[in-house]
C-alpha cells in the first residue's frame, strides 16, 4: 500500500487497484463499476454513481475517502483533470475558445509556463540536481542530443555547458547521424539527450547505443515511461504541458540554466580568467 505522498501521484484507476483488497463488498461495487466506465464517470453526479453501482451515496463518500480524496467531488475532479491530460495535445488545442482580447492569451500562457515550472520544481529532488552536476563535472565531453524542439534545447545546453567551463558539443543530423558522431565516446564521455513526445527514434537509438557501450548516459524527459529513460544512467523530469500542440520548454530551459550555473559556480576562477581572455581578444568585434 502507497503511502499519502505517493497515493496523492497516483491516478484514481491506480489508487482503486492500489486499495482493492481493503475495500467492503459495496465499495468494491462503486470501484467495479468505475473501472468499467472510466471514461464517463467524471459526468455522472453522486446519487446516480451510486445508483448505477447498486449502492448508496454514503457508501461513495466513504470509497472516496478510501482512496485519499476528501470526497466524491474531488475524486470527480482528479478524474477530470487526468482526462485532460490524457487527450493528445491536438485534440487539447482544438477545445480552446478563440479570445479578442491578445492579453488574455498572453496571460494564459503565462499562467502554463509558471505552472510547469512550479511541479517541475516541486518534483525533482535536490539529490539528481547534484548527480547531474557531479557526473557533468567530471566528465571528459559531454554530447547533447535532440530532434525537433529538443534539438534547439540540445543547441542551447551545449552552449551554456561550454559557457561553464566544460567541452561540450551539440550533435545535429547534417551529414552524420547520431551514432556517427557518437561512436568515439568512451566511460569518461557523457551523453546528454533530450527527448519529448512524439519521441524521436533516433535519439533513443544513439542513447542505447551509447549506454550499451557504458558511455555515461543522463537525460531530461516528461516522464518515466518515455523511452529514453531505459537507456538513461540518470533522468530528470520536467512538465511540458502547453496549449498549442507543441511541448512547453520553458521548465526545460530552466532546468538547463540551473545545472549551467551550478558548474559555473565550482568553475568560477577559470571561467572568470577565460571570460576575460576572450573579450580581449574578442573585443574589436563587439558593440559597447
Amino acid at each position: 500500500m502507497k503511502g499519502k505522498e505517493g497515493l496523492h501521484k497516483l491516478s484514481l484507476k491506480q489508487r482503486i487497484i492500489d486499495r482493492y483488497p481493503q475495500l467492503s463488498p459495496k465499495e468494491k461495487k462503486i470501484a467495479d463499476y468505475i473501472l468499467n466506465n472510466h471514461h464517463t464517470v467524471f459526468s455522472q453526479s453522486a446519487v446516480n454513481l451510486a445508483q448505477s453501482a447498486g449502492t448508496s451515496s454514503a457508501t461513495l463518500v466513504r470509497f472516496a475517502r478510501k482512496l485519499g480524496y476528501s470526497g466524491f467531488y474531488q475524486l470527480r475532479a482528479s478524474r477530470i483533470n487526468e482526462l485532460k491530460e490524457e487527450m493528445i495535445p491536438e485534440e487539447r488545442f482544438k477545445l480552446l475558445a478563440h479570445d479578442e482580447n491578445k492579453i488574455s492569451t498572453v496571460l494564459k500562457i503565462a499562467g502554463q509556463e509558471v505552472e510547469n515550472i512550479n511541479q517541475t520544481i516541486n518534483g525533482i529532488e535536490r539529490e539528481k540536481i547534484e548527480v547531474f552536476v557531479d557526473r557533468l563535472r567530471k566528465s571528459r565531453s559531454v554530447s547533447t542530443v535532440g530532434i525537433g524542439v529538443s534539438s534547439i534545447l540540445a543547441r542551447l545546453a551545449a552552449y551554456l555547458f561550454n559557457q561553464a567551463g566544460l567541452r561540450a558539443y551539440f550533435c545535429g543530423i547534417d551529414e552524420h547521424s547520431f551514432i556517427e558522431r557518437l561512436v568515439n565516446l568512451g566511460r569518461r564521455d557523457v551523453v546528454f539527450g533530450l527527448s519529448f513526445p512524439p519521441y524521436s527514434s533516433e535519439t533513443i537509438k544513439s542513447m542505447k547505443f551509447c549506454y550499451e557501450r557504458e558511455v555515461t548516459c543522463l537525460s531530461i524527459t516528461d516522464k518515466l515511461t518515455a523511452p529514453v529513460v531505459n537507456f538513461s544512467h540518470h533522468t530528470l523530469l520536467v512538465h511540458t504541458k502547453n496549449l498549442m500542440f507543441t511541448n512547453s520548454i520553458s521548465a526545460v530551459t530552466m532546468i538547463i540554466n540551473a545545472l549551467a550555473t551550478e558548474l559555473a559556480l565550482l568553475n568560477k576562477k577559470r571561467i572568470v580568467a577565460q571570460n576575460e581572455l576572450i573579450y580581449e581578444l574578442l573585443k574589436d568585434d563587439y558593440l559597447l
